[in-house]
């Protein structure tokens, strides 16, 4: 049965203030790749509210890689003749001033076999991703492309939009740093991506041979200063104990309303309610992530830093918000595997999981569940090094990492939702030092 705190945070979630705050942080503030000005001004603007409830601030800097995208254009020569909306990879190269062109050659799936068997010398390679292999994970696909000399690699999306994939090698291991986890320019190539939709007819005209393209992107890919902002409600009886309530800030270099606009605005609805309530046992931490998208460094540096305080097992439990506006059923994250290293499970706490599904059937709120085929969110870092930790996920948004990826396509009361389950389970945990989940 509810308490009335807990009453207190169900009432208190209020979907209309949600919609509002993800409106300026996605539109007035818009893209927030770490270390870009976007990301400057939402450090600033996440902060400032933090304080205005009371919250003590606290700014955990790192340095990682950083990627300022600007633009990118893909013009198709005779006998199409046209322009089509593409994305590049996040921490993509540029290409080189007035872009690169060449004839376009298609290589399936962009194996080795097939990058072998098909001469893309001084041209651009094409590969077909599907909905069950997104392709996501390019680094090995752009190395793979310069060794045979292609000038730029292009993926045809699964999806019916142009999305943002990312440029990493998709490796669970990050032990040797952000350095080794994506490739230099000078082993790599250009990668970018097409709708399924505009892929059709073009596959079809290069299928016949002899189809030229000129592709131009604009970006700066470099190391730059991130931020992870932790905010705090001072536990009065073991305030060493913190409960993590998370959700990433950045974005996938698009205005990132969904992904991750809809968890960052909870966690900021999840403060400004809890401040107001009586002071609970345990500290609660709220962490506005960096860098989660690419191989989730922001939070790797955050463990790393509390490792090196001797304060990460502190953390009694950590709650992951990660997309939850648009898609299926808000899904509970059982874990998930990596592609290098595929019989290595990342496993998720199960208690803290079961824990969080009775809280959501006692409240009235469904969930589902879902094992991440291709990686998990934040929270799987912190399971792997000892901190009870789950996330509510949504993985399935049509319009993910796209340019149609907009505060107005967010069912809200589904963020109402995530918001409620998500505050009730983390107060209840902070208000109850006898719950104690299994490391």
């Amino acid at each position: 049965m509810a308490s009335m705190e807990e009453k207190n945070i169900l009432d208190g979630v209020d979907p209309w203030e949600m919609y509002e705050l993800d409106h300026y942080l996605s539109l007035e503030i818009g893209s927030r790749m770490s270390g870009t000005k976007g990301d400057l001004d939402s450090i600033e603007w996440v902060s400032t509210y933090f304080t205005n409830q009371g919250l003590k601030v606290e700014h955990d800097h790192f340095n990682t890689l950083s990627w300022d995208y600007r633009g990118t254009s893909f013009i198709v020569g005779p006998p199409l003749n046209l322009s089509l909306v593409s994305r590049p990879a996040y921490y993509s190269w540029p290409t080189p001033e007035g872009g690169v062109e060449g004839e376009l050659v298609f290589v399936g799936k962009g194996t080795e076999e097939e990058f072998f068997s098909n001469d893309v010398k001084g041209k651009i390679a094409m590969a077909q991703a599907s909905s069950s292999d997104p392709l996501f994970w390019l680094g090995s696909f752009s190395n793979r492309a310069r060794r045979h000399r292609a000038l730029a690699f292009v993926v045809c999306n699964g999806s019916p939009v142009a999305f943002t994939p990312s440029h990493s090698y998709g490796r669970w291991d990050h032990s040797r740093g952000w350095e080794h986890e994506y490739p230099s320019q000078n082993e790599s190539v250009p990668v970018v991506t097409l709708a399924s939709t505009d892929a059709m007819g073009l596959l079809h005209a290069v299928g016949r041979g002899g189809v030229r393209a000129k592709i131009e992107v604009d970006c700066t890919t470099e190391p730059r200063d991130g931020v992870n902002i932790r905010a705090f409600i001072t536990g009065n009886e073991k305030p060493k104990q913190r409960v993590l309530i998370n959700a990433h800030r950045d974005d996938g270099a698009c205005n990132g309303a969904n992904d991750n606009g809809s968890g960052a605005v909870i966690i900021m609805m999840l403060a400004k309610i809890m401040s107001k309530l009586p002071s609970p046992k345990r500290t609660i931490e709220f962490i506005s992530t960096g860098s989660e998208e690419g191989i989730s460094d922001g939070m790797v540096q955050y463990i790393a830093n509390r490792e090196k305080e001797g304060t990460l097992l502190e953390s009694v439990a950590g709650f992951n918000i990660d997309m939850v506006g648009v898609g299926g059923p808000a899904r509970i994250v059982d874990g998930g595997v990596y592609p290098d290293q595929p019989d290595h499970r990342v496993k998720h706490n199960k208690e803290l999981n079961d824990f969080v599904e009775k809280v959501g059937k006692e409240i009235g709120v469904y969930l589902g569940h879902l094992w991440g085929s291709w990686g998990t969110p934040e929270e799987g870092h912190l399971n792997e090094h000892g901190v009870p930790a789950m996330c509510i996920w949504k993985a399935d948004d049509p319009n993910y990492h796209s340019d149609n990826e907009h505060v107005d396509n967010i069912d809200w009361n589904a963020v109402r939702a995530v918001a409620q389950v998500i505050g009730v389970s983390a107060w209840r945990v902070a208000n109850d030092p006898s719950i104690v989940f299994p490391r």
